[in-house]
């Protein structure tokens, strides 16, 4: 979870700078075609924005800005669609902005009009940042990240009141607190000092005040309103108000559908998930490619067998993304398994096994693939399957109906007690879901209690469920003291998306 929040982080600094000047009310004519170009780039135009670029370039030539955004044409087409051409493309254009503000900074007595081109340099060389840290060239991106923030921070020393830079120095104040401790020493080596707290200030006094940028940090509070803090109503209401100006961003589609089904809402969902393969033209082709995995995944939630089937097997036909490809197969072999079609299942889960599990979810499935490739499901795992799926579509009814005589058969011999423990688990959040949480924290003991081994993980994000009980409940002691217990295990599955929501929740109880 973690590492999925930072590209997510990544991904969407690269967009925060697109809103400079579109708010201005008075625009000279230079202001008025970037408001334009940047129009046109934030609504998927992207041949447009460039000629619009273009065209200011060459009535303007010394006009750093132009060739700023005309170089995020390319980036956004490198970050979403991973092609080569235009990372060198990209980098090209950025190193010709940073040429042409540098020069600016220069040849102007106008302090207010160079502290704006030292902006661009710094804005420039964090976009180089992100697109090397998206090509795994971390050396090279750490330093430019050093650029950025030397000269974002030059910036505001020179002017405390240049409210867009505070946009720039919120995203990376934040984005390095986020980073795992772990892995946070070369951030650290490199002079750049994470700090989530400043980062959410800095970006809340960008949002009230700053006159261009305003929206990017309202943007990127958004973001981390849902990827970070679970905070999704707050999120939605940021990334809503940007869909009713742009609807026909794809990224933003794609994060509301995601939003969507993180709060299980599975039909709406798939609604955006639709309305982004309407839009969508040959940019953004991972986004495509990521939303067929998603509404394969929501479909079969819902027990829609059907339709999840070719949305799975639209989304492995695809060459680009390597994610969720095992946990693609495990779905559709699960599928053939349970509607009786043993000998399909095992090829599937075979051919799972043989790819390399990369995301969280993959890792799960990988195991999960070798287990059931030499023994079949048994009609208790079957229904602990369309149980699981019950509670993943709010369908409770069924869900409860499905798994607590799978949860109560303490007496049923030849019920294993990981059937019975992830039972109680999906009951236990079923039940946690509908704020019957005296019900919700005796399945989670229960659920400790059964001490599954194969399925490890119950023990630990029962605690965790518990924890946040606590919490919710104004019991800040109880909460900590069950969120250690949760820290004492290591070597499960889903141990990264816990560690993410463990470093996080401490944080916040200090």
């Amino acid at each position: 979870m973690k590492h999925r929040f930072i590209a997510r982080i990544v991904i969407v600094v690269a967009t925060f700078c697109t809103f400079i000047h579109a708010n201005a009310q008075t625009k000279p004519p230079t202001e008025s075609a970037l408001s334009a170009g940047i129009d046109a780039l934030y609504s998927m135009r992207l041949a447009d924005a460039r000629a619009m670029f273009d065209s200011i370039i060459a009535n303007n030539p010394s006009e750093p800005r132009a060739y700023l955004f005309r170089s995020l044409v390319y980036l956004w087409r490198y970050l979403f669609d991973y092609s080569t051409p235009d990372y060198a493309a990209f980098v090209a254009a950025s190193e010709k902005a940073i040429d042409v503000a540098e020069a600016a900074m220069k040849n102007t007595n106008d302090n207010a009009a160079a502290n704006h081109a030292r902006m661009v340099v710094g804005l420039s060389y964090g976009f180089r940042a992100i697109a090397n840290l998206r090509a795994e060239n971390v050396v090279k991106g750490t330093l430019d990240a050093r650029s950025c923030y030397n000269y974002l921070t030059d910036v505001l020393k020179r002017n405390p009141s240049e409210y867009d830079a505070y946009v720039g120095m919120g995203i990376f104040h934040f984005m390095l607190g986020a980073i795992p401790k772990n892995t946070r020493w070369l951030a650290n080596l490199a002079g750049l000092k994470g700090d989530r707290d400043l980062g959410l200030r800095e970006l809340q006094i960008a949002a009230e005040k700053a006159p261009f940028a305003a929206n990017d940090a309202k943007m990127m509070l958004g973001i981390i309103s849902v990827y970070y803090n679970n905070d999704y109503d707050k999120g939605l209401t940021y990334l809503n108000d940007l869909l009713q100006r742009y609807p026909n961003n794809i990224p933003v589609l794609y994060t509301i559908g995601n939003v969507q089904a993180y709060l299980k809402k599975l039909p709406y969902a798939l609604e955006y998930y639709k309305r982004l393969n309407q839009v969508a033209d040959t940019n953004f082709s991972s986004f495509v490619q990521y939303s067929s995995y998603r509404m394969g995944e929501a479909y079969f939630r819902l027990g829609d067998f059907t339709n999840a089937k070719p949305y799975l097997q639209k989304f492995l036909k695809g060459k680009m993304e390597r994610s969720f490809r095992v946990n693609s197969l495990f779905r559709l072999a699960l599928i053939e398994e349970l509607e009786g079609r043993r000998e399909q299942a095992v090829k599937g889960y075979k051919k799972a096994t043989e790819l390399f599990a990369i995301e969280t979810e993959d890792q799960y499935a990988a195991r999960k693939c070798k287990e059931l490739a030499k023994t079949p499901m048994d009609d208790a795992q079957k229904q602990l399957w369309r149980g699981v799926n019950a509670v993943e579509s709010l369908r409770f009814a069924e869900a409860e109906q499905t798994l607590r005589p799978l949860a109560t058969a303490t007496n049923n011999e030849a019920l294993s007690k990981e059937v019975r423990a992830e039972a109680l688990y999906h009951l236990g959040e079923a039940t946690r879901r509908q704020q019957r949480t005296a019900e919700a924290l005796a399945l989670y003991q229960q659920t400790i209690d059964a001490q599954p081994e194969r399925e490890k993980w119950l023990i630990p994000w029962s605690y965790y469920q518990m924890a946040e009980i606590a919490y919710n409940a104004g019991d800040r002691n109880r909460s900590k003291a069950l969120l250690d217990k949760a820290r004492a295990f290591s070597g499960y599955d889903f141990e990264n998306w816990l560690e993410f929501a463990l470093e996080r929740d401490v944080t916040m109880l200090k």
